[in-house]
């Protein structure tokens, strides 16, 4: 995994914004297919544990097959994603905080701040 960095702006409606920085964790193929083999066989093993369940097993068991291929798709082709941000809330004012994240990158995100809770817009400074 090969982690980079990136200047960021926190934002919160009339708030003025700061800026932060954001890791972002580049996944290989290989920890890519790891990532997305683990849920996908998690949702299957469940839904095996299922079956004797009556009336559970007409529903869930059946969903899960089919939601197993669905997360490893969509496990395997997230190439990058988000790890952590560390900047200071636009609300809070308070020191540096780092707020843990997940999910796919994109040029605008939401991230918590783990001081006051808020909901923060977090976006990605375009390269001039």
């Amino acid at each position: 995994m090969l982690l980079r960095t990136l200047p960021v702006r926190l934002s919160l409606g009339s708030e003025a914004a700061t800026t932060a920085v954001v890791t972002i964790a580049e996944w290989t193929m290989l920890e890519r297919l790891r990532r997305a083999v683990m849920p996908a066989a998690l949702c299957w093993c469940v839904a095996g544990l299922l079956l004797p369940i009556p009336l559970v097993h007409f529903v869930a068991p059946p969903l899960l097959l089919i939601a197993g291929p669905v997360v490893f798709v969509w496990k395997f082709f997230t190439r990058t994603s988000f790890k952590e941000v560390v900047g200071v809330c636009p609300r809070c004012k308070g020191e540096a905080r780092t707020m843990s994240m997940g999910g796919g990158v994109s040029d605008e995100t939401n991230v918590f701040c783990e001081g006051c809770g808020n909901q923060l817009t977090l976006r990605v400074s375009k390269p001039t």
